[in-house]
């Protein structure tokens, strides 16, 4: 009997194909059920889960966040006004697949800030892009990377005088560079070409701030949308600046290898560890923490000096009272930071500003390391929690008419400078602001410095806008400030 091979064959596939399309359709509808359920668990909140948004599949609240975010500029303030929609301390978000807590209320900031079941960091694709891709440095590490290099750094950095009489000089020699430049620019701005680098970095770290707050959403939670649309999700951007940031503390890291700088300082010092090969102490690992460096010196401590010139062009009648205290208790004389804290009415200013113009609206991200009970709420382990300092500084509960700018609350009925429990500028716990030992010092002595030889006004007769620009850092929007020599 004979077998043509072409009708074998073909029959053969025709009876593997009838099988197959058998199999095709439960197949998918499996995957498709599958996929369904899967969708469906992520809009499901966890158990005791802080009030908040309802969630959507994939994005959870990140569209409602995004919308109201463009009509009012400042992410924080809408994430404020949810916790007022839902009555809630403790707001419960889902930023894409990120579980996100934010919360309120002095108690509530303080367990966050003091309990070690926050004192983690969150390991996201925002805050490695952050530190040029990497986890590295001191601010955005945990565990024993940020233990051991915290203890390292304060102790390099007191060692070098940090926080003693000798820095305190040095914020002097500063200060003598800005009002020699003032002096030689007759009181009006222009262009200062020696410092033009510097100038180069604040810019960047201003640029990078806002930048980062649109990464923070959809890039932080889809990376991979840094391949199909870079520009848009700011990638594109914040990669440049990196670069560029990474080039600046390479060449400066480079010179010290090459002991083309004079002196000792903590390059130096770190470079030490690394040549005895200690495991923790690598480039990467310095570059990191000067890259922690320069934030909060340009950043934090240069937005806190901005807020504090508006504050004083905008309150010229208080400029005059700081003024008159300064030369009442000095005269003529330079004083030693030890002395400012004589100066009542100047520090309570320098308090109210750091009040009122809160530069950290957002303390720096935690992430619990178990589930943890706050305000009667379950956090789940693994949820990045947000403290609101911005909120505390103008909840009115602990502030008289927060929205007005007093520093008389910062005085007591004896005339003696009163500290409040509920002001926080540089954080609190642990991982409070490590740089408040340098930052408090220069502004004050800034503050003393300028008022007491010049007044300072706006270079157009206009009072400049209070209103902040808002990334992770407030910043004040640009103005000109004239600075005039008294007599």
């Amino acid at each position: 009997m004979e077998f043509s091979l072409d009708v074998i064959v073909k029959k053969h596939w025709y009876e593997t194909r009838i099988i197959i399309d058998a199999m095709v359709l439960p197949c998918l509808c499996i995957v498709m059920v599958l996929v369904l359920t899967y969708l469906i668990s992520t809009t499901i909140k966890p158990k005791n889960y802080p009030p908040g948004p309802k969630w959507y599949p994939l994005f959870g609240c990140n569209n409602l966040l995004n919308a109201r975010t463009t009509k009012s500029t400042s992410q924080w303030k809408v994430i404020s006004d949810l916790a007022k929609e839902y009555s809630t301390n403790v707001l419960g978000l889902k930023m894409g697949n990120e579980r996100v807590v934010v919360v309120y209320g002095e108690n509530n900031i303080r367990q966050v800030s003091f309990d070690k079941e926050f004192d983690s960091r969150p390991d996201s694709f925002f805050l490695r892009l952050r530190c040029f891709g990497k986890r590295i440095g001191i601010t955005f590490v945990d565990g024993k990377l940020w233990r051991e290099h915290r203890h390292f750094a304060f102790k390099a950095l007191k060692n070098e005088g940090y926080g003693k009489q000798f820095m305190h000089e040095e914020i002097k020699k500063a200060l003598r560079n800005i009002t020699n430049y003032i002096d030689n620019s007759d009181g009006v701005p222009r262009e200062y070409i020696k410092e033009q680098r510097i100038q180069r970095i604040i810019d960047l770290m201003s640029a990078r701030s806002k930048a980062f707050t649109m990464a923070g959403g959809w890039l932080n939670q889809w990376p991979w949308l840094r391949f199909i649309a870079p520009d848009w999700t700011g990638y594109s951007i914040i990669q440049k600046m990196n670069k560029e940031l990474s080039d600046i503390i390479e060449e400066t890291i480079n010179k010290h290898k090459q002991e083309l700088v004079k002196g000792n300082d903590f390059i130096y010092t770190f470079l030490d560890e690394v040549y005895k090969q200690k495991q923790t102490f690598t480039e990467d690992q310095l570059k990191g923490i000067c890259l922690d460096f320069l934030i909060a010196s340009t950043q934090t401590t240069g937005n806190s000096f901005g807020f504090m010139m508006l504050a004083l062009i905008r309150n010229p009648a208080m400029q005059e009272k700081v003024y008159q205290e300064i030369i009442t208790t000095f005269g003529e004389e330079d004083p030693a930071f030890s002395d400012i804290g004589r100066l009542v009415y100047t520090n309570a200013f320098f308090a109210e500003t750091q009040r009122y113009h809160t530069v950290a609206l957002f303390s720096g991200a935690r992430r619990t390391v178990s589930d943890v009970i706050v305000d009667g709420y379950t956090i789940p382990i693994n949820t990045t929690v947000l403290v609101s300092l911005g909120d505390l500084h103008s909840d009115p509960k602990h502030w008289d008419e927060p929205n007005i700018f007093n520093p008389e609350r910062f005085i007591d009925e004896n005339g003696k400078l009163k500290m409040s429990p509920y002001s926080h500028p540089f954080g609190l716990g642990r991982r409070r602001c490590p740089g408040e030992p340098l930052s408090r010092p220069f502004l004050l002595t800034a503050l003393v410095t300028i008022v007491k030889r010049y007044r300072i006004e706006s270079s157009n007769g206009e009072l400049p806008s209070e209103e902040p620009i808002v990334g992770i850092l407030a910043e004040p929007r640009p103005f000109i400030a004239r600075c005039i020599k008294r007599k």
